[in-house]
């Protein structure tokens, strides 16, 4: 799959958690159910394919770190995805091993933060582009402060816009970063 189609499936998946917490707000029984793997698998799958095709546009940089870290993002991403497709074939059972992958969403969310950061110190990215994994990364912050400060729909409004704006943006930079500013081997090889 080339960056372009990535970056298409991740803008569609992009508003899916906003979505899917909000039909789970509004219609009960649904959540915490099968309903919550499904849109989970959606969003999560997305974020993949935009990680995917950062990574071989090399938007963290050469280092070492630059090359490696984002694979351990992805690694936390799929382990995400594992327990959602829990949540969707066995929403009941839920024993220590779930929680355990289900851990990989809130730490994906934490070492996106990181791999912002690494992404505007690495400078392949420019102008309003090179912050946007950051803006990703500041979803779990921004989430957490809303719940605490704003505990009101208004803050769960908050908190899913900004989830939908932060990913499609995410998915915009797939779509419309070409080439880079310094020729960088992939790292990860083309599906």
């Amino acid at each position: 799959m080339n960056n372009k189609t990535l970056g298409i499936l991740a803008m569609l998946g992009a508003p899916f958690m906003a979505i899917g917490v909000y039909v789970e707000s509004q219609y009960k029984p649904l959540a915490d159910s099968w309903w919550t793997g499904a849109w989970g698998i959606l969003y999560i799958t997305a974020w993949m394919g935009s990680m995917i095709a950062l990574i071989r546009l090399g938007v963290a940089g050469n280092s070492r770190f630059g090359r490696v870290f984002p694979l351990i993002v992805l690694g936390t991403l799929t382990i995400a995805n594992v327990s959602n497709v829990w949540q969707l074939v066995a929403p009941a059972y839920k024993p220590a091993l779930f929680w355990a992958l289900d851990m990989g969403w809130p730490l994906s969310n934490v070492l996106m933060l990181v791999f912002g950061i690494a992404v505007i110190a690495a400078h392949r990215l420019t102008g309003w582009q090179r912050f946007v994994p950051l803006l990703c990364g500041l979803w779990l912050p921004m989430a957490l402060t809303t719940k605490f400060w704003i505990p009101t729909e208004l803050g769960f409004n908050l908190t899913s816009a900004y989830s939908a704006v932060a990913w499609a943006l995410l998915a915009l930079v797939v779509l419309t970063t070409r080439r880079l500013k310094q020729p960088l081997l992939s790292p990860l090889p083309r599906l």
